[in-house]
């Protein structure tokens, strides 16, 4: 949406949004995860979503970038004109996680960079917006926005945090959350106590850490776990409960359900067309 809606508008980022809508929208995402905001009718001002952009990234609990691995970067490569191979490397062997956000973040300050004649947001103005709340290095920051093209080589650690994802949802955890409120429903209801931050708590109503994001993320839907035989075999047996042929969830296991959730529409996200 910022990259379609925004790229040509004067202020954006600096003209900061309405304090109450950006907190309206803030708690709709916690509760539905996603929204089409190209349908959203009420959305009259897009420094609305630029400033509650800016929040979610000041309010990340890590690093996208490592400030360790920017400074061995600095050392190393002092002086360098064009993108170091070195900087290339370290990003591809950063976690996928880090990887793919710090590569769709950095497309829209670039694909921002590129339209600074309509804009008004140069170079100078992209470092003091983006540069605090991102904790990355003046040095690694030039060559993420101004050669963002050549700094992206693949991420060769997606492989092994998939095969350990896989793992997990094959062996699920036995003591699953019993009567526990839903995660998303935790944060919106955290929003709407806390009214003078835009930060959420990271404590519930009964005092206990809300779960991590990575807690709430599906799992895919391309590499659900087949049952074998002799789960099939047993899948066909009646239930206990004189339910006829209804196969019972087991106690603390979410329904799970083979239709895959609507997303927004996904737009190409790099200024070349990649």
């Amino acid at each position: 949406y910022l990259n379609y809606k925004g790229c040509e508008e004067e202020g954006l980022y600096r003209i900061p949004g309405s304090g109450r809508e950006i907190k309206h929208w803030q708690m709709r995402f916690d509760k539905e995860l996603d929204i089409d905001l190209f349908d959203e009718p009420d959305l009259y001002d897009i420094n609305i979503i630029g400033s509650m952009f800016k929040a979610w990234l000041r309010d990340l609990p890590d690093e996208i970038f490592p400030k360790e691995t920017q400074a061995r970067i600095h050392d190393a490569c002092a002086g360098a004109t064009e993108t170091p191979q070195m900087l290339k490397d370290e990003l591809s062997m950063l976690p996928p996680f880090n990887y793919y956000l710090l590569f769709a973040i950095t497309c829209h300050i670039s694909l921002l960079h590129t339209h600074s004649d309509k804009n008004k947001m140069d170079y100078k103005n992209l470092c003091i917006c983006f540069q605090p709340c991102m904790k990355i290095d003046a040095f690694c920051f030039n060559f993420l926005v101004c050669d963002w093209k050549k700094c992206w080589q693949g991420c060769w650690t997606e492989k092994e945090y998939l095969e350990a994802e896989y793992s997990i949802l094959d062996n699920p955890p036995s003591s699953a959350g019993r009567g526990a409120a839903p995660a998303s429903q935790q944060l919106v209801d955290e929003r709407a106590i806390s009214s003078s931050s835009s930060k959420p708590s990271t404590m519930g109503r009964s005092g206990r850490s809300t779960p991590d994001k990575e807690q709430l993320r599906p799992p895919p839907f391309e590499h659900a776990r087949q049952p074998s035989q002799s789960e099939s075999k047993h899948s066909r047996q009646p239930s206990s409960l004189g339910e006829g042929n209804v196969t019972p969830t087991p106690r603390g296991f979410p329904e799970v359900s083979n239709e895959l959730p609507t997303l927004a529409p996904m737009q190409p996200l790099s200024p070349f067309g990649l």
